[in-house]
């Protein structure tokens, strides 16, 4: 099977099977009803007005950060470990940011999130990403500054709501993977 193919199952089991787990949680273990946990909070256009900007403002974040000369090699090692064999075009970049906005907010801000609170389900998040790595301090530096943008999504789902945290992780995801597909190519 290509990588091609592997990647977009995988970004189809994160869209379903991780909002599944979600929802499988919240209606299990939760006293909120799940349309609640899902579609509640503050209204839709201002949940998405925030989303957006934040996304925004934390993508272009981590892209300067990524430009510090001595984060430069653990990103480009990174960047060629997760490209090899796979050259995502701009259509696939949306694709699978909105699978992982998606599943990944589901799964991780509404499912887990209310049991074991903000900062650690966004180092739990982050670290199996793999941005915590003892082994490599200079992605442990981007993992720290994922960890915190992380966080900041977990307040988007208190403060406004779930539709808040999955907009700005979506946005997130495609500024920063529009970069690390620019920064391979480079």
């Amino acid at each position: 099977m290509e990588k091609d193919t592997i990647v977009k199952l995988a970004g189809i089991f994160t869209l379903f099977g991780f909002s599944a787990l979600g929802v499988l949680l919240i209606y299990v273990f939760q006293d909120i009803p799940v349309r609640d946990a899902l579609f509640g909070g503050e209204s839709w256009p201002w949940q998405l007005l925030i989303g957006t900007t934040y996304g925004i403002l934390a993508g272009l974040l981590m892209v300067f950060v990524s430009q510090i000369e001595f984060i430069k090699p653990a990103i480009s090692q990174f960047s060629n470990k997760i490209f090899e064999n796979f050259n995502p075009n701009f259509e696939d970049i949306i694709f699978y940011s909105f699978c992982a906005g998606v599943g990944e907010e589901v799964f991780f801000r509404a499912g887990i999130q209310p049991f074991i609170g903000v900062w650690l389900t966004a180092i739990i998040f982050v670290f199996l990403h793999g941005y915590l790595n003892p082994q490599n301090w200079r992605l442990s530096v981007i993992g720290i500054l994922s960890v915190i943008i992380t966080a900041g999504m977990g307040y988007l789902f208190i403060h406004l709501g779930l539709i808040s945290a999955i907009c700005s992780h979506f946005i997130f995801d495609v500024v920063a993977f529009s970069y690390l597909v620019y920064y391979k190519k480079a």
